[in-house]
């Protein structure tokens, strides 16, 4: 497996096309006419899609990392939509956070593909020192993020845009993370 930046048309429409098998498949959104499934985000500066293919081009799975760096004039991301008034979320906003957004996994990725994906949201926020790293996942996938990288509940969960089910926020400090992930044995 290897994990490209989606930063060309082709790789960004193979991302929009996994995409939209991934959630429709899960019944999380109706068929799309063009067989994508984008947002707004996807447009920001401050959003990178990672894309995750076989060795023979098979798109496995795709993550959006969002870096939100106010002195950067970066501010924006899927949490802020549906988390923007709460005040953990607040006071993590005044300081830098990476997040993961838009994760999915096609029917033949190996199970390190997660791993893999979110060893790139970590990389993100290293290269840019954000303080935090903050992930929506749906409410039942959320024990997978605190078990195997310390992540710990921030809010109750709401409802997701652009899809019909409930998420919760998570976070982590990048200093709680180095250290968890080199003294957990979440496996």
């Amino acid at each position: 497996m290897h994990c490209y930046l989606a930063n060309t048309p082709v790789r960004l429409d193979r991302v929009f096309q996994l995409r939209h098998l991934c959630y429709h498949r899960k019944g999380a959104i109706a068929a799309a006419e063009d067989g994508r499934f984008r947002d707004a985000f996807d447009e920001l500066e401050n959003s990178f899609s990672v894309l995750a293919e076989s060795n023979k081009g098979e798109a496995l799975a795709t993550v959006r990392i969002s870096v939100v760096k106010p002195e950067m004039g970066w501010r924006d991301s899927p949490a802020q939509k549906v988390f923007g008034d709460h005040p953990q979320l607040r006071e993590i906003s005044r300081q830098s956070y990476v997040e993961a957004s838009r994760l999915c996994f096609g029917p033949h990725a190996r199970r390190d593909s997660f791993v893999k994906l979110l060893g790139h949201m970590a990389a993100l926020a290293e290269y840019y020192e954000a303080e935090w790293l903050v992930a929506c996942p749906r409410v039942e996938h959320s024990e997978v993020y605190q078990r195997m990288f310390g992540f710990r509940p921030l809010a109750e969960p709401r409802q997701y845009f652009g899809v019909n089910f409930q998420t919760r926020l998570l976070g982590i400090r990048r200093s709680e993370l180095a250290e968890y992930v080199r003294t957990a044995r979440p496996m």
